[in-house]
C-alpha cells in the first residue's frame, strides 16, 4: 500500500511518499501534474491539502468550523472554501460575487488564487475516487501529533524546529526530507506539511484517524466532504 502526502508549491505539487509501515523511508517528489502523479507512481492513497467537494448553498461547508473548533489559537490557518458555482468563474470579481449570493460570504483573494489547484484536484479526486485521494489540512494533523495545536509559525525558525521535531518523533525522516529539496522549486514548510499529511495517510489506513466533521455530509457530485487527521 503506496501512502503519500501532498502539498501544493508554487512549482506545483510536492509530495511525501511511503508504504505502509515505512515511514522511516519516506522520500520526496515534486511534480506540476496530480492524477499523472498518482497514476505515475502507484498511489494508494493520498492526502491532499485543497479541500475536496464543494457546497451549492446556502450553508457552506462544516468541515471548516470543525477544525477551527480543533485549532484554538490557529484557527486563522483555516481558509474558507468557495461555494462549487464560484469555482467555475474566471475572474476574482466574479467569483466573489457568484460566493456573497450562494453563501452570503465574499471570498479571500488569497483563496480565489487557489483555483486553479482547486480545480485540479476536484478533478483528480473525481477521476481517481475518493478510496485513493481525500482531504487533510497540515495544522490539523500537527495538533493530532502534538496533543494540541502547533502555535508557532511555520515559516519561522522555531516553527520550522517545532514541526520537525514532531515528524521525527513519530518516525518520519524530516532532515532527510529536508535535505532532499530540490534548490528553488519549493519551501521547507511544505514539504513538512506533505510529511504531516502522510503520517495521517497512515493513521487513516491503519483506521487510528480523526475525522472532521464526525460525521460528513456529501456534496452535489458524490463527494465526502471531510479532512482526515
Amino acid at each position: 500500500m503506496r501512502l503519500a502526502g501532498i502539498d501544493g508549491c508554487p512549482e506545483g505539487w510536492v509530495a511525501v511518499v511511503a508504504d505502509a509501515g515505512t515511514l522511516a523511508s519516506a522520500r520526496l517528489a515534486c511534480f506540476a501534474d496530480l492524477a499523472g502523479f498518482m497514476n505515475r507512481e502507484a498511489i494508494d492513497l493520498a492526502l491532499v491539502d485543497m479541500p475536496i467537494g464543494f457546497v451549492d448553498g446556502p450553508e457552506g461547508r462544516d468541515v471548516e468550523g470543525a477544525m477551527r473548533g480543533f485549532l484554538p489559537g490557529k484557527a486563522s490557518s483555516v481558509f474558507p472554501t468557495p461555494c462549487r458555482t464560484a469555482l467555475t468563474e474566471p475572474t476574482y470579481m466574479d467569483a466573489s460575487f457568484v460566493n456573497a449570493q450562494v453563501l452570503g460570504k465574499r471570498l479571500p483573494k488569497q483563496t480565489f488564487a487557489l483555483f486553479p489547484k482547486l480545480r485540479e484536484v476536484d478533478a483528480a479526486v473525481r477521476l481517481l475516487g475518493q478510496g485513493r485521494m481525500r482531504e487533510g489540512h497540515p495544522e490539523v494533523s500537527f495538533a493530532a501529533m502534538n496533543g494540541q495545536p502547533v502555535l508557532s509559525k511555520k515559516r519561522e525558525p522555531l516553527g520550522k524546529q517545532d514541526r520537525m521535531a514532531l515528524l521525527q518523533a513519530v518516525g518520519l525522516p524530516a532532515e532527510d526530507l529536508l535535505r532532499a529539496r530540490p534548490k528553488g522549486r519549493v519551501a521547507d514548510n511544505d514539504i513538512l506539511d506533505a510529511a504531516a499529511l502522510l503520517w495521517s495517510a497512515a493513521r487513516y489506513f491503519d483506521n487510528k484517524h480523526i475525522t472532521f466533521p464526525p460525521k460528513p455530509s456529501q456534496d452535489s457530485v458524490g463527494l465526502e466532504m471531510s479532512v482526515i487527521a
